[in-house]
């Protein structure tokens, strides 16, 4: 990842029009030579830069089988939904209305920069995802001492 830019930072209340989102300058590198937008976790929209989705389907192709019923469950997740883009002329970034159904994302939406992706999140729902992350800390941060983080 040390080529890429790491995509940093919260834009609370950007504008959703029914064209799609204008992607702030900070969050365009990797993005601009293409993405993949599609369902994320936790109930939000993920962006991949078009190189981070590509190193990500390596992965999921290579270390899942699709006999296993969580791999076949988490590959609808993330292929089921997507779509691939480019931005389109003032940094504008579409987002399918099945996407928006499924983060219950209105004119309002908050973008998150989650290190190799980007975040779109309905703004209650990022309000909860952010109260809440004090609370789950202490578990987290056990979990990702196990993997040596």
């Amino acid at each position: 990842m040390s080529d890429r830019q790491i995509l940093l930072g919260t834009y609370k209340g950007v504008t959703l029009s029914e064209n799609g989102l204008l992607v702030p300058d900070d969050l365009l590198q990797g993005l601009d030579q293409g993405y993949v937008v599609t369902r994320g976790v936790d109930g939000c929209v993920t962006v991949f830069p078009l190189a981070v989705w590509e190193a990500l389907v390596e992965r999921v192709e290579t270390r899942l089988s699709f006999l296993k019923s969580a791999a076949r469950i988490f590959q609808r997740q993330l292929y089921g939904g997507a779509s691939q883009g480019v931005l389109e002329e003032g940094a504008l970034l579409r987002i399918p209305q099945h996407l928006r159904g499924y983060a219950d994302l209105d004119e309002e939406v908050v973008l998150v920069g989650a290190g190799s992706r980007l975040e779109i999140w309905n703004g209650q729902r990022w309000s909860y995802q952010e109260f809440s992350m004090d609370e789950r800390s202490p578990q987290s941060l056990a979990e990702l001492s196990e993997l040596g983080i």
